[in-house]
């Protein structure tokens, strides 16, 4: 059986972590020289990544030092959930190139709302292609980052 205290080092260890992680992010951003100064451009979603990691950090850290820790009773894990999320990324990474990020990012989307409880797959796959599109215009269109359209999407493209 795990102590509380074991519990308490264990959250501990797990942010410090987190947030030397966060601040590595953010030294190597500012050390790759193609990430440029200016307020929006590549440089923005890792610096955004690096303080969220941060954040999280700081919060378990408190927790751990002043706090309740969520699991104490014990870690609950769910299997299935954990198989249908890893499903959901590997179905992702093969089938991108081929269908594209919008197609591929709302399977990925429906598989976590299923592994999250959620039943209305129709529902979820019409909000999961609103988001994936959504996702493609602002990096393909707003950043010129280009996600890939896939095999699938190129058929629909008008030949140049």
């Amino acid at each position: 059986m795990t102590t509380g205290r074991s519990l308490r080092i264990g959250e501990a260890l797990l942010g410090g972590g987190l947030f030397a992680l966060g601040a590595l992010i953010a030294v190597e951003t500012m050390l790759t020289p193609s990430a440029g100064r200016g307020v929006v451009g590549p440089a923005l979603f890792p610096y955004l990544v690096s303080a969220g990691l941060m954040l999280v950090a700081l919060s378990l850290l408190r927790e751990a030092f002043a706090g309740h820790i969520a699991h104490e009773g014990g870690l609950e894990l769910d299997p299935r959930a954990v198989v249908l999320v890893a499903a959901g990324l590997a179905a992702q990474f093969l089938l991108i190139e081929y269908l594209g990020w919008i197609p591929s990012a709302a399977l990925l989307f429906v598989a976590v709302a299923r592994a999250f409880g959620n039943r209305r797959y129709l529902l979820n796959a019409v909000f999961g292609l609103v988001l994936a599109g959504g996702t493609f215009a602002v990096f393909n269109y707003g950043l010129d980052l280009n996600l890939p359209i896939g095999t699938v999407g190129e058929w629909f493209l008008p030949a140049e």
